[in-house]
């Protein structure tokens, strides 16, 4: 049978160990393969139940700003504009713009936070120690400030600086001003509008501990909590990229082997062919994700003996939530080698991969948007399984995973009438495409040659 051919060429060549290899590693790097550590507790009452982010005004603003000031006064501001940390030091017209920003939310003059930077003995590059806690709060939703802190070097004697964040100003102009800060810092800071609620810090009270803990064992069966942190880790560590190279190596094996005219010649359609190999390569992928999922769900069923646990649960988020993901990025691997005869696919899925799991990290919305080729469980407001979070967004998840499906389909019909067009000669290999792409660069470079009017 034409199917067990393909797969077993597949799975027996060393590209496909080695892709077996690099998922379990990256999986087991992550810790993704054994959450027995990660045990679900029933809470008690007196207990610490963790922290949420909530968006309220009255505690952001007084957070944010001291955060603002902390980081002024350091010339070091933290940012995450690609999702990699990034350590951003400012030019002096910079930090006054930051400084006027800071006037703005607080109705001090500008000199007076040049002052008090300043006064901490920061020389032309902008740098100073500071060695002991220099921000205290007053109690009243305000702090006060030491410049140089208790015991900086080349501390200003003078009297400490105390502010507040403006009693007139909304939260919505706090917003704008804040988000005035993030595109001087080139974006990806905590102080954009929409990370503004990761200042918003609150305890979790026992009574929605208790919720959580029943919503993870009444509807997720507590597996199913695991399964989607499995998920969330597959898709955007690996599965998001990883299944274009079995389908980019597949096309190029023949090509190299000098094997598509014969291909070509075959009595089965090229509906047949390709879709053939479309399925061998999706099931050689999925294989090792199924298995691997299921030791990652079996590392904690013995840490619940008693409860109800789901057994399928890795099997349906497999199914659900990472299938797509692999379906789409295998079909683009087919589509663009089967157009182009050249190993593209695998730089433009790596880019659309590394631009996807870069973008709104932070917010669970933007987690479950529509075009997120990973969607992202593990990331926004924190808690452990987020059931709430899940069934919140899960329409949204749904239409993701049915929109990614149905794209994957449309896009491995377009490989077989490309292939189809090859067979019947109508495309000489990749001839008519490199003469098309040539014939544009020409016409660019023409264009700039001309002389100006």
């Amino acid at each position: 049978m034409l199917f067990f051919k393909e797969l077993k060429k597949l799975v027996c060549s060393v590209s496909y160990l080695l892709f077996v290899v690099l998922i379990t590693a990256a999986l087991y790097s992550q810790g993704a393969l054994d959450f027995s550590s990660e045990r679900l507790v029933e809470p008690q009452p007196g207990g610490n139940y963790g922290i949420k982010n909530e968006e309220i005004p009255e505690i952001i603003m007084p957070a944010a700003l001291q955060a603002l000031y902390g980081e002024y006064m350091e010339n070091s501001y933290r940012t995450y504009p690609i999702g990699l940390y990034k350590n951003v030091r400012l030019s002096a017209e910079e930090q006054m713009r930051v400084a006027e920003i800071l006037s703005d939310l607080t109705g001090l003059g500008r000199e007076v936070f040049l002052h008090a930077r300043e006064g901490t003995g920061s020389g032309g590059d902008g740098e100073f120690i500071i060695i002991g806690d220099d921000v205290q709060s007053d109690g009243n939703g305000g702090f006060i400030v030491s410049p140089g802190g208790a015991e900086s070097e080349n501390r200003d004697m003078g009297e400490d600086l105390e502010f507040h964040v403006r009693s007139d100003i909304t939260y919505s102009e706090f917003q704008e001003q804040m988000q005035r800060v993030d595109t001087i810092l080139g974006g990806g800071s905590e102080y954009a509008r929409e990370s503004l609620i990761g200042f918003g810090a609150v305890p979790v009270t026992y009574d929605e501990a208790v919720s959580r803990y029943e919503l993870a064992v009444n509807t997720d069966k507590v597996t199913g909590g695991y399964a989607r942190l499995f998920s969330d880790y597959a898709v955007a560590m690996v599965l998001g990229i990883f299944p274009v190279f079995p389908a980019v190596i597949m096309s190029m094996k023949d090509r190299r082997a000098k094997m598509s005219e014969l291909v070509y010649t075959r009595m089965e359609s090229g509906a047949k062919i390709v879709l053939v190999r479309y399925m061998a390569v999706i099931v050689s992928v999925m294989l090792p994700v199924i298995i691997l999922s299921y030791i990652s769900n079996g590392s904690v069923w013995g840490c619940y003996d008693g409860m109800e646990l789901d057994y399928l649960a890795p099997l349906k988020y497999d199914l659900g939530w990472i299938l797509p993901s692999v379906m789409i990025s295998a079909a683009l691997g087919l589509f663009l080698t089967e157009l182009t005869e050249t190993p593209i696919a695998i730089a433009v899925q790596g880019l659309w991969w590394f631009v996807d799991i870069n973008m709104g990290y932070r917010s669970v919305a933007s987690s479950y948007s529509l075009f997120r080729l990973s969607p992202r469980h593990n990331a926004g407001i924190r808690s452990f399984f987020r059931t709430q979070d899940f069934i919140d967004n899960f329409r949204g998840l749904l239409v993701n995973r049915l929109l990614f499906a149905g794209l994957s389909v449309a896009v491995v019909i377009a490989a077989i009438f490309i292939y189809e067009a090859k067979r019947r000669g109508r495309l000489n290999g990749s001839y008519k495409i490199k003469r098309a792409f040539a014939r544009l660069g020409k016409g660019i470079l023409h264009r700039r040659d001309q002389p100006e009017a």
